[in-house]
């Protein structure tokens, strides 16, 4: 992970931002730490000789610093002692019980596929566990909540290390991060170093608008593609109501670096994938990422999804839909341009259909999918989307080719699929907030 200030001549004119970075807890260590000699871990903090020293990138090796000294503790006054009466004689007290404590054992029940692919990913996500260092540079907003960073960096670099087999860490990215007030900001470095193209349809805009109107609600990302110079980009902004208890949020970093993804393995374009493929993919992961140390914990945020389709959603009678219902969705989905891909529907449904897809075949298959989808439209369509923005329909092809299913034939299987979800989600509890996060520990890798 690379961070730099603003030496760039093309974020001169803009405010000053504080580069920082959130170092994992420190460890106690009897080994002798030198500065300037070769470490092994990355940000790894180690105490020694009241000192905290700090595994550093320098170049391509990694270092220790000079280290910080330790502040030490100020000890609590003792309280002075005062004249008291000498007590009554009072009978002996019963004695006090021994206070017990009750462990709490959150649910971890799902359905047969979701189960399926969680353990699918999990598995995959623990044999692609690496000490590499992404090459990721972070400029981050001098206001930005120091938690809210922590979890986007964080979880930025083990979702990069996820996917390194599609989008290959040595791949430069860079990331704005910024609080939704301060949103001018990423709005200012955007315009700058994107292509203009990139920009067309307002969609920029109408975020900035959206933040000046919502500066503690609105919360969320982008992927907005390739830099200038050809730099992969994202941002991030966070809200005064964003926590990890709350899968909106939690899902965020890993959803938009999926995009980064998508768009590396389709050449910097987003036009082979209908709005369901494009959102409801990168939905999938979010939720599997921001799950991954805990099935209780991914068990709430997939319930709080499924809690949100009457509102987010905006259908309220969605618990008494039918499995038709829901796979008509997907065939209507096949006429929508990718302009029109805002609508959550997409992202709640698509995820469900990934959830069905990864319970079935796995993640390698869902990645083979994606890695056929580039050049699928050649010999087909004259171009990947047509005049009137519709998705050429090679990709159906390459579907059948994947999963051995047409779409035609996989459309009744999510709606069934969705369907079941549904119904066994209700009447299920969901813990929001402060309660969620009593379920797991926030990850950290």
């Amino acid at each position: 992970m690379r961070l730099t200030g603003f030496r760039q001549r093309l974020l001169l004119a803009l405010p000053l931002a504080v580069i920082s970075i959130l170092l994992p807890v420190s460890a106690s260590s009897a080994t002798k730490i030198t500065p300037g000699t070769v470490c092994k871990v990355y940000l790894q903090k180690v105490t020694y000789q009241n000192k905290v020293y700090t595994c550093t990138k320098s170049g391509k090796k990694l270092l220790w610093n000079k280290g910080v000294a330790v502040a030490k503790p100020t000890p609590f006054p003792t309280p002075s002692s005062s004249p008291t009466s000498s007590p009554s004689p009072t009978s002996s007290p019963s004695p006090t019980p021994t206070p017990t404590t009750q462990t709490v054992v959150y649910p971890t029940d799902l359905t047969p596929l979701t189960l399926a692919a969680y353990q699918d990913f999990i598995k995959t996500y623990k044999s692609r566990l690496t000490d590499e260092v992404p090459n990721i540079e972070f400029i981050v907003e001098p206001n930005m909540d120091k938690v809210l960073e922590k979890q986007i960096i964080d979880n930025i670099n083990v979702t990069a290390k996820f996917f390194a087999n599609e989008r290959p860490l040595s791949v430069p990215l860079r990331i704005w991060i910024a609080m939704s007030a301060q949103f001018q900001w990423i709005y200012d470095n955007m315009t700058l170093v994107l292509p203009s193209q990139l920009l067309d349809g307002g969609w920029l805009d109408m975020k900035l608008a959206r933040a000046k109107a919502e500066p503690d609600g609105f919360m969320g990302g982008g992927a907005a593609g390739n830099t200038k110079s050809d730099v992969a980009t994202l941002f991030f902004n966070g809200s005064t109501k964003a926590n990890w208890g709350d899968a909106f949020w939690s899902q965020v970093p890993s959803h938009e670096f999926t995009h980064v993804v998508q768009r590396y393995e389709l050449g910097n374009s987003m036009a082979p994938m209908l709005c369901w493929v494009r959102e409801g993919n990168a939905n999938y992961y979010g939720f599997l990422l921001a799950g991954r140390n805990s099935q209780a914990m991914y068990r709430n945020f997939w319930l709080q999804a499924l809690s949100r389709i009457s509102t987010l959603g905006e259908d309220p009678d969605f618990q008494s839909r039918s499995a038709s219902y829901w796979a008509d969705f997907f065939v209507q989905n096949e006429t929508k341009k990718g302009s029109q891909c805002d609508p959550w529907i997409n992202y709640i449904l698509g995820s469900m259909a990934f959830q069905y897809l990864g319970g079935t075949f796995g993640n390698d298959a869902i990645q083979s999918f994606y890695l056929g989808l580039k050049d699928s439209w050649i010999g087909v369509c004259d171009y990947p989307v047509s005049q009137e923005g519709i998705t050429c329909p090679a990709w159906k092809g390459v579907f059948k080719k994947t999963f051995g299913i047409t779409p035609e034939a996989a459309y009744p299987k999510f709606g069934q699929y969705i369907y079941d979800e549904i119904k066994w989600a209700k009447g299920k509890q969901v813990l929001w907030d402060k309660e969620a996060l009593k379920i797991a520990p926030i990850p950290t890798s």
